[in-house]
């Protein structure tokens, strides 16, 4: 049987074909899901564009560790999305891929839209991006390897 790909929260189901990451919020005991398409928010200098996105909150830690546990043994999950030290990322959604070795840091750009408040205080649209840090040169090598052998 085909596993699907949709996935319980507190109140809705998600579908997992439309979420572009999963981030790991382990203080809180909350798992986001950011969606991907943006939504328009109200702010004081106007309006910004954010993802989307759905909250799964643990009542507690034991509770959180089910959640977690539950999606990384999701096989969807596991067929079409990158896991990275914080969550995951829909390969599907990934738009381009940058590896700053300087930085030990990788940035996902993924395919949808949205705005940020430059130094100059104007609004400009960048699209969606995901970018992981690392301490250690080996690690940083382990995973740029990892998504290198994953995505081709």
């Amino acid at each position: 049987m085909k596993e699907s790909s949709f996935f319980k929260t507190n109140d809705r189901l998600v579908n997992l074909h439309n979420v572009s990451n999963i981030n790991f919020l382990n203080n809180s005991n909350r798992v986001v899901f950011n969606l991907n398409y943006h939504i328009e928010l109200s702010t004081k200098p106007g309006t910004k564009l954010i993802s989307d996105y759905v909250y799964l909150d643990g009542r507690n830690s034991e509770d959180y560790d089910f959640i977690v546990t539950n999606i990384i043994n999701n096989k969807f999950i596991q067929e079409n999305f990158l896991i990275h030290p914080n969550g995951y990322i829909n390969i599907n959604e990934i738009s381009s891929v940058k590896f700053s070795d300087k930085k030990l840091r990788v940035i996902f750009n993924l395919s949808h839209p949205i705005t940020f408040i430059d130094e100059f205080h104007f609004k400009r649209i960048t699209s969606e991006f995901v970018y992981v840090d690392f301490d250690e040169v080996s690690e940083y090598k382990e995973f740029v390897k990892r998504v290198k052998d994953r995505l081709g």
